[in-house]
């Protein structure tokens, strides 16, 4: 059970992470913006009444991906326990 625990832990923290360093790389990117006036004079056109940021995709996607880093992250947590009980378990014989 600690392992389930464990692998639904380090998939909260690496979705943490990448929404964390999504936001952030956005957030650069609108703070560092700057628009070029003389080529947008140039090039003048009818500009669109709405704007739309980023996408709202389906919370199934959110949840299949925790789902499936956590699966992940039990077998290497598996693996892990399993290889250091074996070196272990030499080292005492």
């Amino acid at each position: 059970m600690k392992i389930v625990f464990q692998a639904f832990l380090a998939s909260a923290a690496f979705h943490a992470v990448y929404f964390v360093m999504t936001f952030a790389v956005d957030y650069a990117k609108t703070v560092l913006y700057r628009p070029n006036m003389v080529r947008a004079w140039e090039n003048t056109e009818m500009l669109q009444q709405e704007v739309a940021f980023g996408t709202a995709g389906s919370p199934f996607v959110h949840f299949s991906t925790f789902l499936g880093l956590a699966v992940i992250c039990g077998i290497f947590l598996f693996a892990y326990q399993k290889t250091t009980v074996k070196s272990n378990h030499q080292e005492i014989k």
